[in-house]
């Protein structure tokens, strides 16, 4: 979520697109503990497809420990979203906790983007995967399921965790996913321990499938071409070890949608160690009696009554597209004190104007509203709106009409 000015920001709701969910390919061994080498081996194979038969080789050696890091500079520091875990890929299945830090002074808007606060002290979040199947564990000690079988109705919300359940690796979203889709265009750097050493630059086509959704869609930055550089290192078995990718040549585009203002480079990091040794724990979730389906557990923010309080502790990162009803209480981090539709004609560009005219609905609302609804806003005078809109017109004039439903809230200090 991205913070408001004192007064009132809009905040358009984000959907993320779903990623694919079916796990890994190539064969996996059937004893973690003595990988076999499956097909030509990595390094006889062509150039340009040793780093995709290098992700066939990872796959093959049983299982791994992995570390995933995005860092997102700025000029008063680095915010670090750190996720570590372990991963069986022949079983499919992964466990692992992220913890976002953002330093106190990094810019409050792009904390927000990155679902955070500046100087918030960590809280980590826990994942445990199995095929399509992502679990999330809520800050109270309940578990969330969530399914790419779910209802056509939701499943397209959930697709910033769905993407957790990996392609190339059993937990996705990171660079396992970019290094198996690119080409090798020039011979690596071979080590003294067998290890080789991959330069290269990937489309950004290739390589944004390792960022969080919420920060590409609003860039939009489809036509704009771009190039990212990519540092692949595999061991002498072929197998990955290590790649780093340097996204800063697309924060222009990312500012120009609004997004990650007063970042300055945002670089990415994902190792491999423990390579057919590392011992995945057995899944907890699923025995914890606390599990819940989320389709079911969740709710739509706009259906939220005025006064009514909800949870953004979903594992959805940034998007309030669905929150948790609660209690009006500690366990609240945000309370709706308004609902507004928006149904005008205007003229030409239709651009920005149901988000402005939303949040003006919702100063009002604000103004109105009950003190006990608002007196917890953090920061104190603050308001928030949240949703989507459309826009529709015809060959004969310059008409437009937009149209959109919109929710009005405050986040808690409680959060």
């Amino acid at each position: 979520m991205r913070n408001a000015p004192v007064g009132w920001a809009a905040l358009p709701l984000l959907l993320a697109a779903l990623a694919g969910c079916q796990s890994g390919g190539g064969g996996a061994a059937t004893d973690a503990k003595a990988p076999k080498p499956t097909g030509t081996p990595v390094y006889e194979v062509r150039l340009d497809d040793q780093l995709s038969a290098a992700s066939r080789a990872t796959t093959a050696a049983g299982s791994s420990a992995f570390t995933w890091t995005l860092s997102y500079g700025s000029a008063k520091g680095t915010a670090v979203d750190r996720t570590t875990g372990t991963q069986d890929y022949a079983k499919d299945t992964a466990r692992a906790e992220r913890v976002l830090d953002i330093p106190r002074r990094f810019p409050e808007d792009a904390a927000a983007d990155l679902g955070g606060r500046s100087g918030a002290k960590p809280v980590p979040e826990v994942y445990e995967v199995k095929g399509n199947q992502v679990d999330y564990r809520t800050r109270q000690g309940g578990w969330l399921r969530y399914s790419s079988q779910a209802s056509m109705d939701v499943v397209d919300l959930f697709g910033s965790i769905l993407v957790r359940a990996g392609d190339a690796a059993p937990f996705g979203g990171t660079l396992a996913e970019v290094v198996r889709n690119a080409d090798a265009e020039k011979q690596p750097t071979k080590g003294a321990d067998g290890s080789r050493t991959y330069e290269l630059s990937v489309p950004w086509q290739t390589a944004y499938d390792a960022l969080p959704a919420s920060l590409v869609e609003p860039a939009m930055f489809s036509d704009r071409g771009g190039l990212v550089s990519l540092t692949v290192v595999l061991d002498g078995q072929g197998r990955l070890t290590r790649t780093s990718a340097d996204y800063t040549s697309l924060l222009k585009w990312m500012h120009e949608g609004g997004v990650l203002k007063g970042v300055t480079s945002l670089k990415a990091e994902y190792t491999l160690t423990g390579h057919g040794s590392t011992a995945v724990p057995a899944p907890v979730a699923a025995k914890s009696g606390r599990m819940e389906d989320a389709e079911k557990a969740l709710t739509p923010l706009a259906k939220l009554k005025p006064g009514a309080c909800g949870s953004a502790d979903t594992g959805l990162g940034v998007s309030l597209a669905l929150v948790r009803t609660v209690p009006c209480g500690k366990d609240a981090d945000l309370r709706v004190f308004g609902q507004v539709k928006i149904k005008e004609t205007i003229q030409r560009n239709p651009t920005g104007v149901a988000d402005k005219k939303a949040g003006e609905r919702c100063r009002s609302a604000f103004r109105t509203a009950p003190d006990a609804w608002v007196a917890d806003a953090r920061p104190a005078g603050t308001y928030f709106t949240s949703g989507s809109s459309s826009s529709s017109s015809s060959y004969t004039g310059p008409d437009v009409e937009i149209a959109g439903d919109f929710t009005c809230y405050v986040q808690l200090s409680a959060r």
